[in-house]
C-alpha cells in the first residue's frame, strides 16, 4: 500500500471521503461533494457535471456519462451525509479514515461512502478498458437521506424528474450477510420499503409539588398510554414483499422452516410460525406495523410536577397499510383526551420494484459469476432509502450495495466501529464493474 496513491487505491480514496465529516444535521456536505466532483473529472469519467446546493452548504452531485444509443440511463445513487459518532467509544476516530487490519473504520464506510467509491472506480476500470457504455449512467451522491432527504433526493426528483427520467434507479442495499438466512449466502436486493409515520403524542395535566403526587400527571398520563401502544402488537401480515423475500429464502431452509416459509399467505401457516418470526427483530419488522418509542422528555425539576410531557414514536408501516386506518388504531390504543396526537413525518406507500426486469437479472447472473454458490433474494427493507422516492411515481428503484458481511457488521451501521473490509471493497468494485458492463456496455 505505500507504494500506491489515493487514485488507483480504493481503500486511500475511502479514507479520505470518510474525512468530510457529513453528520447530519447539520450536513455540511458540499466540500464532499466538490471532492467527488474532482474525482469524477479527475479520473477521466465524465466532465458533464453539476453541483446544486438545495440549501446553502448541502453539496448535491449529478454527473452524466454519455451512452451512444438512444436509452433512458441508469442512474446510480449514494448518499453523502452519515449519522453522529460519538468518538469516546470508537476504537478509531470516526472520521479518520483510519486503514487497519484489512479494514477501513470510519463513519460512513458501509453507508454509503464505500458504495460511492466503488461506482467511481467501476466506471473508472471500464472507460481504461475502452468500453463504450451504449446506455447513459448518470451517478448522483446527494446530501440529507439520513433525517429522509427533504434537501436531498426529494429535491432532486421534485425539480428533476423529468431530465433524468431513468430507466432504473440503483441505490443503497445491504448486500448478503452470513449467518442470517441460515448457511446459505443470499445477496438481499432491495425492492420495496415500509412506510414512514412519525408522531409526536403531548400530554397536559395538573403540575404541583412533587411531594404531593395525584392522578392527573402529565408524566403518568403519557406512559400510561405508552404502555398500551407497546404491550399490543400490531398484527402478522405477509404483504406481496414479504411473501417474495421469504418464499426466496425457504430453499436454503431445512424443513419443516422452508415449507412454511414458502407458504406465509395462508393465515394458518402464519400463525402457526408467526412466534417464531416474531421473536428476531428483523423477521419481525416485515411482517407487522411497528412502533419504537425513541424520545420522551418531561419535567425540569425534580421535585416539580410537570405540566407537559411528550414522546416522538417512529413507526413504520407495511406497504399493505392504510395510514388512516394506522392513526385510528393509534388513537384507540392512547385513548384520553389529555393526549393530543401531532404528525411529524409521513410517507406514501412504496411501490415494489420488478423482480423479472433486466437489472434484478443483472445482479442474479453478476452473483452467480462472481459468488459462486450464492443466491438472490428480494428485500422488504424496515428501513427508509431514498429510492422510495423513484418508486412512489413509478420508477424501479432498486437497493443493492454489493458486498459480503458478517451477522455481527449488521450493528456497525448507525452503530459503533462503523469499517469496511479492504476485500470487500475490491469485490464490490468487481461486481459493480459487472452489473454497469451488462446493463450498459
Amino acid at each position: 500500500m505505500k507504494n500506491q496513491s489515493m487514485t488507483d487505491d480504493p481503500a486511500l480514496a475511502l479514507s479520505r471521503y470518510i474525512q468530510f465529516d457529513t453528520t447530519n444535521p447539520p450536513g455540511n456536505e458540499l466540500s464532499a461533494a466538490k471532492w467527488l466532483a474532482d474525482q469524477l473529472a479527475g479520473r477521466g469519467i465524465t466532465s458533464d457535471i453539476q453541483i446544486h446546493e438545495p440549501v446553502p452548504g448541502r453539496g448535491l452531485v449529478v454527473a452524466g456519462i454519455a451512452g451512444h444509443e438512444p436509452l433512458k440511463p441508469l442512474m446510480i445513487n449514494h448518499h453523502i451525509d452519515v449519522v453522529a459518532a460519538d468518538p469516546a467509544k470508537w476504537t478509531y476516530p470516526p472520521f479518520a479514515g483510519h486503514i487497519a487490519d484489512g479494514y477501513v473504520w470510519g463513519r460512513g464506510a458501509l453507508d454509503t461512502k464505500g458504495l460511492g467509491v466503488m461506482f467511481l472506480f467501476a466506471l473508472e476500470s471500464l472507460l481504461k478498458e475502452g468500453v463504450r457504455f451504449r446506455r447513459p449512467i448518470l451517478f448522483t451522491a446527494v446530501p440529507d437521506e439520513e433525517p429522509g432527504g427533504d434537501h436531498g433526493m426529494r429535491w432532486l426528483v421534485e425539480r428533476h424528474l423529468n431530465d433524468i427520467d431513468p430507466e432504473w434507479v440503483w441505490d443503497e442495499g445491504t448486500g448478503a450477510y452470513r449467518g442470517v438466512f441460515g448457511d446459505a449466502l443470499l445477496f438481499a436486493v432491495a425492492v420495496a420499503e415500509k412506510q414512514i409515520y412519525r408522531v409526536r403524542l403531548t400530554a397536559t395535566g395538573a403540575p404541583g409539588h412533587g411531594s404531593m403526587p395525584h392522578k392527573d400527571s402529565a408524566s403518568e398520563t403519557l406512559l400510561a398510554a405508552l404502555g398500551r401502544i407497546v404491550s399490543d402488537p400490531r398484527p402478522l401480515k405477509a404483504g406481496r414483499a414479504a411473501k417474495q423475500m421469504f418464499s426466496a429464502i425457504a430453499p436454503a431452509q431445512p424443513f419443516p422452516a422452508s415449507w412454511l416459509l414458502k407458504h406465509l399467505a395462508n393465515p394458518l401457516v402464519l400463525a402457526l410460525a408467526g412466534k417464531k418470526l416474531s421473536s428476531d427483530k428483523f423477521t419481525n419488522a416485515l411482517l407487522r406495523d411497528t412502533v419504537s418509542v425513541n424520545i420522551v422528555r418531561a419535567g425540569y425539576q425534580i421535585n416539580v410536577i410537570p405540566e407537559r410531557a411528550c414522546a416522538e414514536l417512529d413507526c413504520r408501516l407495511l406497504p399493505e397499510t392504510d395510514a388512516g386506518e394506522f392513526e385510528n388504531w393509534l388513537l384507540s390504543r392512547i385513548n384520553d383526551k389529555r393526549i393530543q396526537l401531532e404528525k411529524i413525518q409521513s410517507s406514501p406507500p412504496s411501490g415494489i420494484a420488478p423482480t423479472d426486469s433486466a437489472f434484478y437479472r443483472a445482479i442474479e447472473e453478476t452473483v452467480h459469476a462472481l459468488s459462486f454458490g450464492a443466491g438472490v433474494l428480494p428485500l422488504l427493507m424496515a428501513g427508509a432509502t431514498d429510492g422510495r422516492y423513484w418508486r412512489e411515481r413509478g420508477y424501479p428503484a432498486y437497493g443493492f450495495t454489493p458486498m459480503i458481511l458478517d451477522k455481527s457488521d449488521m450493528g456497525r451501521v448507525h452503530g459503533i466501529d462503523e469499517r469496511i473490509s479492504i476485500d470487500n471493497l475490491h469485490f464490490g468494485i468487481a461486481m459493480t464493474r459487472e452489473i454497469l458492463r451488462r446493463l450498459c456496455a
